[in-house]
C-alpha cells in the first residue's frame, strides 16, 4: 500500500469505471483493466476501494441516488409507480451495466431509500403490507431484469456483428406460431419501449385488481 495519498481521486476512479463498463461491459471489468484506464498501479485503486465488489457497491449506490432524485412526487399510487418504472429504466440505460450492479450489490442505505420511496407510493392503496412489499418488489425486479436483458441483447448483437454471422436467427421452420410471428415482425418488440410499457401496465393492472377485491 502507498504511504501517501495517491494523486488521484475517488471521483476519477468512479468516472473511469463507468467508461470501462460502457466500452467493455461488466464481463471484462477488472482492477487490472481499471488500472490501465487510469494509468496507475493497483495499490492506487486499493487506497480508495479495497476490492472490485466495493467499486460495484459505490456505483450501485450512485445509481440509486440518481433514481431517487427523479422519482415523481405527484399523482395517485398507480400513476407514480408507472412513471417510476420509466425513470428507473431510463437511469439504468444511462449508467452502463447498472442493472447488473444493483443485482450484484447488497442493499445499503441508498438502495433502501429508493425502495422505501416506491413503497411510500403504494402505501395509500388498500392492500396488506405483505401485498405492498410483494407487488413493489415484482415491479422493481421487472424493470431491472428488462434493462439487463436489453444489455445482453446488445452484447449478443455486437458479438454476432463481430463474427459476421449471416443468419442471427435459429431455424423457425418447425415452429408454426413462432415462424408466423417472426414473419409479421413481432420479434421487433424485443427490448422495445412498447414491450416494456406493456409489461408495466400488466403488473399495475394486476395490482389494481387486487385493490378492488379488498
Amino acid at each position: 500500500m502507498p504511504h501517501r495519498r495517491p494523486h488521484i481521486s475517488e471521483e476519477k476512479i468512479i468516472a473511469a469505471s463507468w467508461r470501462l463498463l460502457s466500452e467493455h461491459g461488466i464481463e471484462n471489468f477488472t482492477i487490472r483493466n481499471l488500472c490501465k484506464e487510469l494509468n496507475v498501479q493497483a495499490p492506487t485503486i486499493y487506497w480508495y476501494f479495497e476490492s472490485k465488489q466495493v467499486i460495484y457497491q459505490a456505483l450501485a449506490n450512485l445509481v440509486s441516488r440518481e433514481i431517487i432524485s427523479e422519482l415523481p412526487k405527484q399523482g395517485d399510487w398507480r400513476e407514480r409507480l408507472q412513471l417510476s418504472a420509466t425513470v428507473i429504466r431510463r437511469k439504468l440505460q444511462q449508467f452502463p451495466c447498472s442493472g447488473q450492479l444493483l443485482m450484484k450489490s447488497r442493499p445499503e442505505a441508498d438502495f433502501m431509500e429508493l425502495f422505501e420511496s416506491l413503497l411510500q407510493m403504494i402505501e395509500p392503496a388498500s392492500l396488506t403490507d405483505e401485498q405492498k412489499f410483494s407487488y413493489t418488489t415484482h415491479l422493481f425486479n421487472y424493470v431491472i431484469h428488462f434493462a439487463v436483458e436489453e444489455y445482453e441483447q446488445r452484447m449478443l448483437q455486437i458479438s454476432l456483428e463481430a463474427g459476421k454471422t449471416e443468419n442471427a436467427h435459429s431455424d423457425l421452420s418447425p415452429f408454426k406460431l413462432l415462424r408466423r410471428m417472426h414473419e409479421e415482425g413481432v420479434f421487433n418488440l424485443m427490448g422495445s419501449d412498447e414491450l416494456f410499457h406493456s409489461g408495466v401496465l400488466l403488473l399495475l393492472d394486476g395490482i389494481e385488481q387486487r385493490v378492488k377485491r379488498v
